[in-house]
């Protein structure tokens, strides 16, 4: 599931660090990583249209020198690479480029305003999940301290440290269930299983988190489990921060009236308002 990656990148100051968080998933099957930088065709166009100066081909060339860390980094880690630059629609390349290259897993990171602000979801992030059928992982997980007097920036460490794992008894959270073994194998010890109560009788529920609670067990985690009811998306985001978690696992029941357009509200807002990973799997 996790045997090749595409990773869509802007060069900006996250990137890397976040490369560099993904190879230890070498442990749970990972062999190549896609790297691709796609040239923005409507921010190209619109530069044109105010005058100023396009150079595609130096476009290019300044994206094959930054391409070069990456690159060796990986292979410094044994892990084969292929590098793609595209143009086009942001968006449509990434979800294109995913399938044409059949890869299982599509990473993207947050962008951050400033030091000491918020990550939020960008537009391309964004636009990615709702289109894309494959999983996407969302990095988004830092941490900002004071160290000898300044203040600190560190990128999470070890993304797979400690899972949060959400159910709704559905068959979208049963696939994502599917990743536990796997993110195991990653290096994650420690599960915190949730489901939080909407409907059905809390006796039921109980039941069925207790089974599921002996099943992840089975795969060597020591797991916390927990009923809560409440509003989910608040419930979960609140759960992942007292356990600080370091992914948030999810289904996406890919809900709306307009197919591609809307996700489970759930995930969206987990996605959205949370400040850990989030592996959202459809």
């Amino acid at each position: 599931m996790f045997s090749k990656i595409l990773y869509p990148t802007k060069f900006d100051e996250l990137s890397f660090p976040i490369l560099k968080s993904l190879t230890c998933l070498k442990s749970a099957g990972l062999k190549e990583i896609v790297l691709l930088y796609v040239i923005d065709e409507e921010a190209i166009y619109y530069a044109k249209e105010s005058g100023l100066p396009v150079d595609i081909e130096q476009i290019k060339q300044s994206a094959n020198e930054k391409m070069k860390e990456y690159l060796d980094y990986l292979k410094s880690n044994e892990l084969s690479v292929k590098t793609k630059i595209t143009s086009g629609k942001v968006v449509n390349e990434i979800v294109n480029e995913a399938a044409l290259e059949n890869v299982s897993l599509i990473v993207t990171g947050r962008h951050k305003r400033h030091m000491i602000d918020e990550l939020f979801i960008g537009s391309t992030t964004d636009g990615v999940v709702k289109k894309s059928s494959l999983p996407v992982l969302v990095v988004k997980y830092h941490t900002i301290r004071m160290i000898e007097g300044k203040l600190t920036e560190q990128f999470c460490p070890n993304l797979f440290r400690k899972i949060l794992y959400t159910t709704d008894w559905s068959e979208h959270s049963e696939r994502a269930k599917k990743y536990i073994p796997l993110l195991y194998n990653a290096g994650a010890r420690e599960a915190v299983i949730v489901h939080v109560m909407e409907d059905g009788s809390k006796e039921e529920n109980k039941k069925k988190l207790n089974a599921l609670k002996q099943e992840i067990e089975k795969t060597g985690f020591k797991v916390n489990s927990n009923l809560i009811q409440g509003k989910p998306y608040k419930e979960i985001i609140n759960l992942a921060s007292q356990e600080d978690a370091s992914l948030i696992l999810m289904g996406c029941h890919g809900k709306g009236f307009i197919k591609g357009i809307l996700i489970g509200s759930v995930s969206q807002r987990v996605l959205e308002y949370s400040d850990r990973s989030v592996l959202i799997v459809k």
